[in-house]
């Protein structure tokens, strides 16, 4: 645990990767109103990726200035930072991709 952060928010998570969890919150089918809005939950995910950014720089920091010793902290804390950050990465991209599609449909 660095500054904190044993696991990247609890939000649900990635299928079998060795208990890591995911940035994105699994969410009930659409249709149903006991689901945050769409927008809220990837509001929330940019939030949290942002801040285990955030704490992975900081650990980095005190390492180099000697404020802390574990190395195997911050370095898990760097790696679940980046996997959090590919992750939201590879939303956007399907996303986007959803898009252009939508966007190419004939009315």
């Amino acid at each position: 645990m660095v500054n904190g952060m044993d696991n990247l928010g609890g939000l649900g998570s990635v299928g079998g990767v060795g208990g890591i969890q995911s940035p994105v919150a699994a969410r009930p089918a659409s249709g149903t109103s006991a689901g945050a809005s769409f927008a809220d939950t990837l509001k929330k995910s940019i939030d949290e990726v942002s801040r285990m950014q955030q704490d992975a720089s900081q650990a980095v920091d005190d390492l180099a200035t000697g404020k802390g010793d574990n190395v195997t902290g911050v370095m898990t804390a760097v790696e679940k930072a980046d996997m959090a950050f590919k992750t939201l990465l590879a939303i956007r991209s399907k996303l986007m991709d959803a898009y252009d599609e939508i966007k190419g449909f004939q009315v």
